[in-house]
Parts: C-alpha cells; structure tokens; sequence
C-alpha cells in the first residue's frame, strides 16, 4: 500500500482565521522540527508544500525540510483568501507560480509538485502548471463534500464526480480525465476529507475513514494521500474572530462555524493524533513515498 504524507506549509493562523507572521515564525522554528522528528521515528517521506511568502521569510526551514530527504512543493506564493487560484487568470496564475517557484528554487534546486491553496484551482491552472514547467498536482479531492464550510464551496461540488484514482488534468474541466501533462494525485476522501482538520475534530470518524480507504486502496492500488499542515500544531493561544467573506452565509459557515470545528485539538493534542494515527497504520506495512516519486513509479 503506497501511502502519500501531504504538507502544506503555510502562515495561515487557524484561531485567528488569517495569515499572520508570528504563527509563520512558530511553524517554521517549533511546529515543522517536531513533524520532522515524528516522520523520521516511522521513515516517512513526505511532500511539503509551501508558499511562496513563507519560504521567502524562512528559508533555512525550506533547506531543513529537504535534507531530511522530503520533496519540497509549491503551495502557490500568497495563500491568502483573495488570491486563491480559482479567482485569478491565466496570467495572473503564470507571475504567482512562477515567482514561488524562483523562491523555492533558489533554495532547493527544481521544484516540480504543486497543490493550490485551499485547493481552490480553475481550467487555467493547467497551462499555468505547464507553463511554468510544473509535472504534478495534489489539489482535488475526490468525493469530498464540504458543503458551505469551505471557501469556492460551489465549485468544489465537482469533486463528487472527479476520478478517484490518479489521472491527467483535462484542459475543459479539472475534474475528469484528460491529456495534459499535469499528472494530478487526489487528497484521500470519501466525503470526508482524510486530513489532519477531520483527525483533529473525530479521531474516531479518522479510523473508520481510514479502514474503508485502505480496503478501497486494496482493491484499486489507489494511494492513500494524507493532508495536514505545521499550523495545526501551533496552540490555540488567542482565539479571534474574523470576517473573510462578504456573504453573509457563507460567512456563517466558512468563517464562524468551521474555525470552531478547526481550533480543536491544536498544538500538542495534535502531535498525539498524528502519531498516533501513524502508529495505526504500521500493521499495513505501508510504503511512504513523495508525490514525485509516485509519478515516476506510474
């Protein structure tokens, strides 16, 4: 059973709803070392995705990362809410990824894996992607379903369609079967994303999703594709809210409600979920591997 560990290193501060410089010093100098010692205690290899933003203001974590032998990703360069990527053009995508990948770069020689922030992308993602001579996307989730909690929660509906198993992006809709040469590999779901947030808010519903998964990942040799994020070992210290939305009901939901769900189990309670949940899967014996070298072994 191949199983993908997904990073998606970011500043996004989940009690306070918004990017924030102080937690992005915390992931870099506290949260990322102690992921770092956990994946190595299981011989994880694992994708880290950061932002553009983060990398520029710390890249020594950037290096740490990729000399305990992870791949480093793009996670796009502003994760910010107005710039998801399902909101801008083709140009205005092209200047975003290619100045993060410079950044990253620079730092860690080619970068080639890409997931969207928020895993908000459109159609002009993949001649983007292609563009800037990216190989490989994490940003679909395959029969999620979020409902209003998640910002372009409309769009997001065509993940009930998409393809479970990896497949090449289509140029006329992310979400089917196409011939470009983005190669995307799904986060694991089943209405239910199988992330770090769901493991946090039900460790219980986590290990049933788990099990159906893993069967499933018998049956078909689909990976398992975990998602989590440093921030989420971060404290909740200071709980403020905050208004990212001018519609009122989506605000209700993607604003109000959903940062109650995601603000429990932060910090240490999360380092034990995670190990926790690690620990579980030994029984499988499964093979951890990068999104790069899963592409090249497909």
């Amino acid at each position: 059973m191949f199983f993908l560990m997904t990073v998606d290193v970011e500043s996004f501060s989940i009690p306070l709803n918004r990017c924030d410089d102080v937690t992005a010093k915390y992931v870099c100098e506290d949260a990322l070392p102690v992921m770092l010692d956990l994946f190595a205690k299981y011989d994880i290899q694992a994708t880290f995705f950061f932002t553009g933003m983060i990398a520029e203001k710390f890249p020594d974590a950037v290096q740490t990362v990729f000399d305990y032998g992870h791949e480093v990703g793009c996670h796009g360069y502003n994760h910010a809410n107005e710039r998801a990527f399902d909101m801008l053009n083709y140009e205005e995508q092209v200047a975003d990824l290619s100045l993060a990948k410079k950044i990253l770069s620079d730092i860690v020689g080619n970068v080639e894996s890409f997931r969207a922030p928020a895993l908000r992308l459109n159609e002009d993602t993949v001649r983007a992607l292609e563009t800037t001579k990216f190989r490989t996307d994490s940003s679909i989730c395959s029969q999620r379903f979020d409902g209003p909690f998640t910002f372009g929660s409309k769009r997001k509906l065509n993940w009930l369609s998409s393809p479970r198993n990896p497949y090449y992006l289509s140029y006329d809709s992310i979400f089917k079967t196409g011939n470009s040469g983005i190669f995307e590999i799904p986060v694991s779901a089943l209405i239910l994303p199988y992330t770090g947030t769901i493991l946090r808010i039900s460790p219980t519903i986590t290990k049933l999703l788990q099990t159906v998964l893993i069967s499933e990942s018998g049956d078909t040799e689909k990976p398992l594709t975990f998602l989590i994020h440093p921030n989420e070992f971060v404290p909740a210290t200071q709980i403020v809210k905050t208004r990212r939305s001018k519609n009122f009901i989506e605000y209700i939901f993607a604003d109000v409600i959903r940062q109650k769900l995601k603000i429990k189990n932060l910090g240490q309670n999360c380092v034990k979920l995670l190990d926790n949940l690690v620990s579980s899967l030994e029984k499988y014996e499964p093979e951890y591997v990068d999104i790069r070298t899963y592409r090249k072994m497909r």
